[in-house]
């Protein structure tokens, strides 16, 4: 099960949420307490959201941290998975329960689809199973 915290159980679990989003920063984030810091002001803002995994012993078993970004060419909305992360190894259901909360929040704010980024192999096939084009790539070169 998926739900959504609101800021002020942000605050309540921060340190918990803090290790979950280090360990799945994005490749395009430097991981710093400033970075931290911006992350935390956008989730008690309302401008990112805090989503928590739960098993149905009700045993918490990851977070996701979500945020809706628009191509400003295109003018098209999508829910960014800014970080998921498990604390252990979930099954099918939970990643199925957890698309289905999430589909529902991006539609009602617009958004035509969901991106994120990950190394993980098993999150790549689920989003396969979804009928996703997970052919693409993130590139990164130094500078």
């Amino acid at each position: 099960m998926l739900i959504m915290l609101m800021p002020e159980q942000v605050s309540e679990h921060w340190e918990v949420i803090k290790y979950a989003i280090e360990e799945s920063l994005p490749p395009i984030s430097l991981n710093s307490p400033h970075t931290l810091n911006n992350v935390l002001i956008k989730l008690m803002s309302g401008e990112m959201v805090c989503w928590m995994a739960y098993d149905s012993d009700k045993k918490v078993i990851g977070f996701a941290v979500t945020t809706i970004v628009e191509d400003s060419n295109s003018e098209t909305k999508s829910l960014l998975l800014y970080t998921i992360y498990a604390y252990e190894n979930t099954k099918g259901i939970d990643w199925i329960e957890g698309y289905e909360a999430l589909s529902k929040y991006a539609l009602s704010r617009g958004c035509i689809n969901m991106v994120g980024y990950t190394r993980n192999e098993k999150l790549i096939n689920i989003a396969e199973k979804f009928d996703s084009d997970s052919t693409y790539r993130f590139v990164s070169f130094p500078i």
